[in-house]
């Protein structure tokens, strides 16, 4: 077929190149040649070949029919020639090459097949000349015409060494069954991607040796450039509506475990092409000489003596432009500065400045004072001589904030219990600055008081170090200073259970750290180093059931190639099994065990919290402790210092008591805490010691 199509091709070109020579070389008989204004223009349309690359997507029963971006798929080729017919008519004949294939993987079903096709056909291209200038640069273009496509479809069933893909429900691709007698023996293989199974000769639907070519009619638009009189650029997209629904192997009467319970969509396939192109035009052009007569006589002269401001000096030699109406200048069009101190007069509001004097903008001279305040405004840092106006401005603009809670800052390995005790919290997330630096922030919150209830709730939670930040554009984060961070809000139950049990998607575990490339095209990861010397990447995900974290491994598989994913579960802190979660797995897991720190019963304590504060406290705050009894304050990581009142209780019933008096006293943000051996802990774990 390809022979024949190539025939035709050569045929046409050879056939409309005489045609259009023939048609420039006819000779008339001689006649008095009429006045050039008069002179008739004849049309002359060349013959165009031109050559395309583009991009193919399918659209059947495998993958819906609105999935996937159609500028991402298989590439393909387009060898065409073009007769244009009239001034908004054009034939084309044309010639594609390329692949169609698409890959489902889900829960339901896993399907996917690979077919390299040949099509061969015509068209016809309407311009909207009627409509648009005749001397335009750009041309859309609407197209519809019938063509053959000839397919070969095969699947890809089996890895390099043979193996069978078997799809289990956590997302994983085995060499056994899951429901098979040994599928504890199972091992994770990965697809080669390549299509080694002819899907004609598996016949699982009983169609025998059906026809592997089918006609399609294509409806395309686009937009023709033209570059230059003979070279043309193209881009433009045709849908071809096939005549066969069995491209992909599966059409509305297919069964079996393959199709699972998903119904097909019943409609033939279809494929799209995106491309471009570029083409050259035979037709030769003649040059033709122009003579441009001046309808108007324009007198640049007058130019030259115009003085638009009006300072008598021409503007030609001006060199102080739009100068205002009424300003004495000199012979250079510039204001007069009689002290020269480059304050024009009529802004100076002291004309007889010392020489060589520092000078301010209204031309008045500095005087020390002056100068040691203009260098203290050029240091400032703290907003000390900021305006009111600035600031009114600033906050007119509406920028919403973004605050989070930091719970930790390392410049080193993390402690591997640390960690886990990180990854258990469901809105957590780790960002790493540079090569060394890591940062824990928790939650989103787009206002102060609900960024300070969850604050509250981590330090009960034994995170001693958390403190409201708010996040800057580049990603950092900035404290919102020590007022914000003790405002008094209502505390309400907790509405995140930190507690609870939840799944990520663990990307891997690696000794080095893998290039910054990796992690650019993959989004929403977050990596952590350990002190067990592993470099983790987890999905910044959580989920409450192992079948949402199945469907996320999956999507990172599909989307970015990420093959080697797997599922982890945390609890109370601790990463666990996932048999321990209640999840039938024979995933293989490297959990290192630890050993339960033994609580001493009489070592527990609780705190009423007062206040946390990095920087000197202020005068009304001071005040209001000296007022408490046995204040104590007790020094944190990253500067913070943690004060509390009324010394240590040993029930929970006595500090709640006693932080009832220090909210009526005026202090409303206490909250109690609990210690165990003078080391902070969850508020709910001690309570737990003290019942066994």
């Amino acid at each position: 077929m390809l022979k024949r199509l190539s025939f035709l091709l050569i045929t046409f070109l050879i056939c409309t190149s005489i045609f259009a020579v023939g048609e420039n070389d006819s000779i008339a008989e001689p006649k008095e040649e009429p006045p050039k204004e008069e002179a008739p223009k004849e049309m002359f349309y060349g013959p165009t070949i031109g050559l395309g690359v583009g991009m193919f997507k399918f659209y059947g029963d495998i993958l819906d029919a609105n999935y996937g971006n159609p500028l991402v798929s298989n590439i393909g080729y387009d060898l065409h020639v073009k007769q244009q017919l009239n001034s908004y008519l054009t034939a084309k004949f044309y010639v594609l090459f390329g692949t169609l294939s698409a890959n489902e993987r889900s829960i339901n079903r896993n399907l996917n097949f690979n077919s390299k096709i040949t099509v061969g056909g015509f068209a016809l291209m309407y311009n909207f000349d009627q409509l648009l200038k005749k001397d335009r640069i750009m041309s859309p273009f609407i197209s519809l015409g019938i063509e053959s496509v000839e397919f070969h479809s095969k699947t890809d069933l089996y890895d390099a060494n043979g193996n069978e893909y078997n799809y289990w429900s956590d997302g994983s691709i085995r060499d056994i069954a899951e429901n098979n007698p040994n599928a504890s023996n199972a091992v994770v293989i990965q697809r080669d991607y390549i299509y080694e199974t002819d899907l004609r000769e598996l016949n699982y639907d009983g169609y025998g040796k059906y026809a592997e070519r089918t006609f399609a009619v294509p409806i395309g638009a686009g937009v023709k450039m033209h570059m230059t009189k003979n070279i043309d650029f193209t881009i433009g997209s045709t849908f071809h509506y096939t005549f066969s629904d069995v491209i992909d192997n599966i059409d509305s009467k297919s069964t079996g475990e393959r199709i699972g319970n998903q119904t097909n969509n019943g409609g033939n396939d279809h494929f799209l092409m995106t491309s471009f192109s570029i083409s050259y035009n035979f037709l030769k052009h003649k040059k033709e000489e122009e003579v441009q007569e001046f309808e108007e006589f324009v007198d640049y002269t007058a130019y030259d003596t115009e003085d638009e401001d009006g300072d008598g000096i021409n503007d030609f030699i001006d060199e102080c432009p739009w100068t205002p109406e009424g300003v004495e200048v000199d012979e250079k069009g510039c204001p007069l500065d009689k002290d020269g101190d480059f304050v024009a007069n009529y802004k100076d509001d002291e004309l007889e400045s010392r020489e060589n004097a520092v000078v301010t903008r209204t031309g008045v001279e500095m005087t020390d004072e002056m100068m040691y305040e203009a260098y203290q405004r050029y240091l400032d840092s703290t907003g000390a001589f900021a305006e009111t106006e600035t600031r009114v401005i600033a906050a007119e603009k509406g920028i919403k904030k973004r605050y989070r809670v930091k719970i930790g800052e390392f410049t080193e390995a993390i402690d591997v219990k640390l960690v886990d005790k990180f990854l258990s919290l469901p809105d957590v997330e780790i960002k790493m600055f540079g090569d060394s630096l890591t940062v824990v922030g928790v939650g989103d919150y787009d206002n102060l008081p609900a960024a300070i209830q969850r604050k509250i709730q981590l330090t009960e939670e034994g995170f001693d170090a958390a403190i409201v930040v708010e996040e800057e554009k580049d990603g950092t984060f900035k404290s919102v200073g020590d007022e914000a961070n003790n405002m008094l809000v209502d505390v309400p139950s907790s509405t995140i259970n930190s507690h609870g049990l939840i799944f990520r998607v663990q990307l891997g575990a690696f000794s080095k750290r893998l290039p910054k490339s990796y992690l650019d095209n993959v989004k929403n990861v977050m990596e952590i180093k350990a002190n067990d010397g592993l470099w983790k990447y987890l999905h910044t995900g959580s989920f409450t059931t192992v079948e949402d974290a199945a469907k996320k491994k999956i999507d990172l598989a599909v989307d970015y190639g990420v093959e080697d994913a797997f599922i982890v579960a945390y609890k109370d802190g601790k990463r666990i099994t996932l048999s321990k979660a209640g999840v039938i797995s024979s995933q293989k897991e490297n959990i290192t065990q630890t050993k339960d720190e033994n609580y001493d019963k009489t070592a527990v304590k609780f705190k009423v919290q007062i206040g946390s504060y990095k920087n000197q406290l202020p005068t009304e705050v001071l005040s209001k402790f000296m007022s408490m009894q046995d204040v104590e304050q007790t020094e944190l990581d990253g500067g913070l210092t943690r004060y509390t009142a009324g010394g240590e209780f040993e029930s929970y019933e006595e500090a709640e008591a006693f932080k009832a008096k220090v909210v009526a006293n005026g202090l409303g943000g206490a909250f109690i805490i609990a210690t165990h051996k003078g080391d902070l802990i969850p508020v709910n774990k001690a309570k737990e010691i003290l019942a066994d």
